[in-house]
């Protein structure tokens, strides 16, 4: 994992918990490769017992204009029904970034 990775990892779970997630449940662990383009995360959800592990394979960033958005190519999550759920939802489906983490774009761009 290089330097960049390192920091985006680091301030991109920080915003995105507060940001993002903060209804939701807290990420607990993110782990980014911008060259092969994956993503690992653990997050503890509230009202689950056990952690929700996301394994994203492959994403892309697009920018247009000023917006920006984050589309996932392929998804596994340790959860069989949200897997299925996810595939169904939300791969291939543009997702527009807030301005709390689209600032961070250049840096993994």
């Amino acid at each position: 994992m290089g330097a960049k990775d390192w920091l985006v990892e680091k301030a991109g779970m920080a915003v995105l918990n507060q940001a993002v997630l903060k209804p939701y449940g807290t990420m607990t662990s993110l782990k980014l490769d911008t060259t092969a383009r994956t993503i690992e995360a653990e997050l503890e959800l509230k009202g689950e017992t056990e952690p929700l592990r996301l394994h994203i394979q492959e994403y892309e960033l697009r920018q247009e204009g000023n917006r920006a958005f984050v589309v996932i190519k392929s998804v596994d999550t340790s959860r069989a029904w949200l897997t299925t759920l996810a595939r169904d939802f939300a791969v291939d489906k543009p997702f527009e970034l807030p301005d709390s983490v689209k600032k961070f774009l250049p840096m993994i761009l």
